[in-house]
């Protein structure tokens, strides 16, 4: 039994040391290996877009757009889902393709001109429960009409609950910020 023990605490003491011997990464190293965009962080003097969102009853948010993050928002009435390659002083620069002989050319989008921007909050399960919760429903009333072979008035509550809980999920992980006084874009430089 003693034998047995010191095994096992040996044992312990062995892989805390072995874990501890390899070189740990900073947190500008680890962002970037998740995600490689991060690192124009790194590099000063690089131009973001910034949207500052202060609402009411909401906290002050920031979110930054890099060049090559994807950027979603409604200009002059059309929606526009790309990635940023330039940031200028009062605009940002998206490549899209031409209608007329499908090249890909550069369009400016100023600033001012913004009038909506689409994001999203990673809430773990809220996020989640926008695509399933929904889908749950739907599968309760499936399999309520395949078992008892016809629309069954009570299973109509419980997936109208599920789908709204769904889209209430939706809205919460899904926003849409309108470019106002409150909330407002501009271009910043990394230091």
């Amino acid at each position: 039994m003693k034998s047995f023990f010191f095994i096992a605490i040996f044992s312990c003491l062995f892989t805390v040391t072995q874990a501890q011997s390899t070189d740990t990464l900073s947190i500008d190293s680890l962002l970037i290996r998740n995600n490689p965009e991060y690192a124009n962080l790194k590099k000063p003097g690089t131009r973001y877009v910034a949207l500052d969102k202060a609402g009411p009853l909401s906290p002050y948010r920031r979110y930054r757009y890099f060049p090559g993050q994807t950027i979603k928002f409604r200009y002059d009435g059309r929606r526009y889902r790309e990635r940023i390659s330039v940031v200028t002083d009062t605009s940002f620069a998206l490549v899209l393709e031409n209608s007329n002989n499908f090249l890909p050319e550069t369009v400016h989008f100023r600033l001012d001109g913004v009038e909506r921007v689409y994001t999203y909050r990673r809430l773990p399960w809220v996020t989640l429960g926008a695509v399933m919760l929904p889908l749950a429903g739907v599968v309760f009333m499936g399999a309520d009409i395949v078992n008892s072979r016809q629309i069954n008035t009570r299973a109509l509550v419980p997936t109208g609950v599920l789908i709204g809980l769904g889209g209430v999920c939706y809205k919460a992980s899904f926003i849409s910020i309108p470019i106002n006084r409150n909330n407002r874009l501009k271009v910043l430089k990394t230091y």
